[in-house]
């Protein structure tokens, strides 16, 4: 009687908890779907997981085109954040896709296919019912855990071949030694059964080890399969087109799915009771380990179509992540492509910067930016060259009208000596601007879009200004549309039947500096250097002799020889106090 009451009162509680770990769920799952549509377009907190992102690239990896934003360009335009930035993603297959595209600008769609593409974008945008039933569905999906799901399919092999003999083998152990406890010595089978299970959990963990990757990454496979299959069962009219192909996919994997049992809930990680229990089943009776073996197999067979619909899958949530970006901005355009090779912008704005300062330009070829340090050339080419990816990768430009054209986006902006191989500064140059000389020689790909932050900045002033003026002046013939920020007021003399001439200005005054980071046309033509020595602190004989030598070389073009200062001198060879 006490046995009896003791067992309702354990599968009261069991049923307590259950129905207590389901309220709870639902209860989050109400909440992240409010959340879904409260926050729309509003900026993500990201927190980077380091996990994540170190795969982030795999896809990329295996999709990689014969054009792609390479890891100098990458560095400089500071695309990790960007990439945080219009992140929006819910899923692994949307978050690895947006990261291709972004280093894979689409550079051979059509207008039909951008016209398609914008169609689902704002339908999305303007649809929250059916935006948000995406949104949950790609949440379900998730993330693949430590490894992407490419890493894992490459890996697949390393496990050789996995057969459920054993397994089935001590399921029928279990049946003899429960029979014998049962019909013949319950000691006897009793004893059987336990060192059984003793034997099938120290299996078990050793076995499931070397399997749990593998086992995350099937059970988000099937998470993956029974999204997408939902996703199919009502399509939006201005999708049905789209959900058709991955529709027609999903029947194909479907042989995976029919060695799903208990797949699913590998790796649970709830901590509620059920969980804890199905997990001790599983150490007994192995029968996720042969779900797995079986499921290894199909999913060998299958790895093309799985890849498919990855893709397929990615693409819808990148067509998400498009529309909350957007959504998230103060104003953007969807860029105009001509075959001109020009590039304009109105109120065009660096997207990574909280309170940026809009510019308008028009360039036919290429241009040349002066002025000087902090008043904005840096941050003018950085807006452009990352306004040109997006304009091609994501189909938006941070500004209120542009009109550009398809390219192959290189930079030289950010480098520094190479401390592992130990070349100097103007080594590390001269191999980055070698590598967009190489690129503008294929002729059949699309033009070459570079952006060079001092040009030869690491040599002195006659070579560079020389070395400069021949690189830009190939640039230009070569048809290279190239956006360059010098300190060199020669070389807008020099470059100017080549290059539009365009400056930033400062005021300085009371003592103080402004810069309002507004572009003009032309060159500059304030000198506030030396200003600035002043404002600095510096002493009033150094002002004067530096105002006098440029003075004295802008007029003849030549350096004349420094006059020697007594009062200055006199005062630096004061004899020092002892002490």
């Amino acid at each position: 009687m006490e046995v009896i009451v003791f067992l309702g009162v354990l599968v009261v509680f069991l049923i307590v908890f259950y129905f207590k770990g389901m309220l709870d769920f639902k209860k989050r799952l109400k909440e992240f779907e409010q959340r879904l549509r409260t926050e729309y377009g509003q900026p993500r907190d990201h927190v980077k997981v380091p996990e994540r992102y170190a795969y982030i690239g795999r896809y990329f990896d295996k999709h990689r085109k014969p054009y792609a934003v390479d890891d100098i360009t990458w560095n400089d335009l500071n695309m990790d954040k960007l990439f945080q930035r219009v992140n929006y993603a819910h899923s692994s297959c949307g978050e690895e896709y947006l990261y291709y595209r972004l280093r894979c600008p689409d550079m051979s769609a059509g207008e039909q296919m951008h016209e398609n593409e914008e169609s689902m974008i704002s339908y999305l945008m303007e649809h929250e019912e059916e935006r948000v039933r995406l949104q949950m569905m790609f949440a379900k999906i998730g993330y693949t855990g430590k490894y992407s799901l490419y890493q894992y399919l490459d890996f697949l092999e390393n496990l050789g071949e996995r057969k459920n003999t054993k397994h089935y083998l001590a399921l029928f152990l279990y049946v003899i030694a429960a029979a014998a406890a049962l019909f013949l010595e319950p000691s006897v089978g009793l004893t059987i059964f336990v060192m059984l299970m003793i034997y099938q959990i120290a299996t078990y963990l050793k076995e499931h080890s070397e399997d749990e990757p593998y086992l995350v990454s099937f059970a988000f496979i099937l998470r993956f399969i029974s999204g997408v299959e939902t996703l199919t069962e009502h399509p939006a009219k201005e999708m049905e087109d789209y959900i058709r192909t991955m529709t027609d996919n999903v029947k194909n994997l479907r042989p995976i799915t029919r060695h799903a049992l208990f797949m699913s809930k590998a790796n649970t990680k709830q901590g509620d009771i059920m969980s804890s229990l199905m997990d001790y089943i599983k150490m007994i009776t192995h029968i996720n380990l042969i779900s797995f073996n079986a499921m290894l197999s199909a999913v060998r067979k299958k790895t093309k179509e799985i890849d498919l619909l990855y893709t397929q899958a990615g693409y819808l949530e990148y067509l998400l992540i498009v529309g909350e970006y957007r959504k998230s901005l103060p104003y953007c355009c969807i860029p105009q492509f001509l075959a001109n090779g020009s590039f304009s912008c109105e109120k065009l704005y660096h997207p990574l910067i909280e309170q940026p300062v809009a510019c308008s330009f028009s360039a036919e070829g290429g241009v040349l930016v002066t002025g000087s340090n902090a008043s904005g050339k840096s941050t003018f080419l950085k807006s452009v060259a990352l306004n040109a990816i997006l304009a091609q990768s994501i189909n938006t430009v941070l500004a209120a009208h542009c009109e550009t054209s398809y390219c192959r986006v290189y930079t030289s902006m950010a480098l520094r000596d190479d401390l592992d191989t130990g070349e100097s500064y103007y080594m590390v140059e001269i191999r980055a601007l070698k590598r967009i000389l190489d690129a503008a020689k294929e002729e059949e790909a699309e033009p070459v879009f570079c952006f060079i932050d001092e040009v030869l900045r690491g040599t002195n002033t006659v070579e560079r200004i020389a070395a400069s003026t021949q690189i830009m002046k190939y640039f230009a013939e070569s048809g290279v549309r190239c956006f360059a920020a010098t300190h060199d007021i020669e070389l807008s003399h020099l470059l100017e039947q080549d290059y539009d001439n365009y400056h930033f200005e400062e005021d300085v005054s009371d003592g103080d500096i402004h810069f309002n980071y507004e572009l003009r046309s032309g060159r500059a033509t304030t000198r506030n250097a030396i200003r600035l020595l002043e404002i600095m602190g510096y002493q009033e004989q150094i002002i004067e002799r530096a105002e006098r030598l440029a003075e004295q070389f802008v007029a003849t073009g030549v350096w004349q020889e420094c006059e020697k200062n007594e009062d200055f001198l006199s005062s630096q060879n004061t004899p020092a106090k002892k002490i």
